[in-house]
């Protein structure tokens, strides 16, 4: 619920640019109230990151361990709720992908990083999206200015312009760039079979250890399921 209401949320923003600020503020003092219209769209996204609270504190007063055991399952799960909602608002922001999204899988997670490619000593800066079957790039476009005549008090959304994905079974993975276990970077090698085996290297900056670690360990996950799906594959057509 949470997620199909943060992935409609930039179509309240569009809606709301679209209505003249005079209407909204004089509704606002008609019903005398102290927030704006679009600080009660908010709420329900800002609530989001509450709850945890909640639960850790019926978890710390709760006598029953059978109930203490439900909690935690509840605390797991809405921990889970106000990343995936976050991933949606940004892939909702994603412009100029043409292809099939079933072919990609369902969204995992998401992340801004400065990239390399093909040893280039210039990073670009890529929002790159993790599927269950695919990674794609896109590039970061620039909030446009609001207009002098339309001013609403609303955070705009993120907007993203398509580069490129690539299906899991054309990558591999290096963990670490030049053997350095502290660093902040990890590689991907895409081959492209079409293009007489060729390869792209992409060595992508993380902002900390823990961000790169999490996306190698995903993308490592990913990775090694493929294989095994493979390998049975294989298995059944020989018997």
């Amino acid at each position: 619920m949470y997620a199909t209401y943060c992935k409609n949320k930039p179509h309240s923003e569009n809606f709301l640019s679209s209505v003249e600020s005079p209407f909204l503020v004089q509704c606002q003092k008609e019903l005398n109230h102290v927030l704006d219209l679009s600080s009660y769209l908010l709420k329900p996204v800002q609530r989001i990151m509450k709850y945890h609270l909640i639960l850790e504190k019926l978890i710390k007063y709760s006598r029953s361990t059978k109930r203490k055991e439900e909690l935690n399952e509840a605390l797991k799960i809405m921990a889970q709720v106000p990343r995936y909602a976050n991933d949606i608002i940004h892939l909702m922001g994603l412009e100029g992908f043409t292809g099939n999204w079933d072919e990609l899988g369902q969204l995992l997670q998401q992340e801004n990083f400065l990239v390399y490619v093909n040893g280039g000593r210039k990073p670009t800066p890529r929002q790159i999206f993790i599927f269950e079957k695919a990674v794609l790039f896109s590039k970061p476009v620039p909030p446009k200015k609001p207009s002098q005549s339309r001013k609403v008090s609303i955070a705009p959304s993120p907007k993203y312009s398509y580069k490129s994905h690539y299906h899991l079974s054309q990558l591999g993975l290096t963990r670490f760039v030049h053997d350095d276990n502290n660093s902040v970077q990890f590689q991907l090698s895409v081959y492209k079979k079409e293009q007489k085996n060729a390869c792209e290297s992409y060595i992508i900056q993380a902002s900390s250890t823990s961000v790169r670690d999490r996306w190698v360990e995903r993308i490592e996950s990913l990775l090694i399921s493929q294989l095994t799906i493979l390998k049975s594959r294989d298995a059944s057509h020989v018997l």
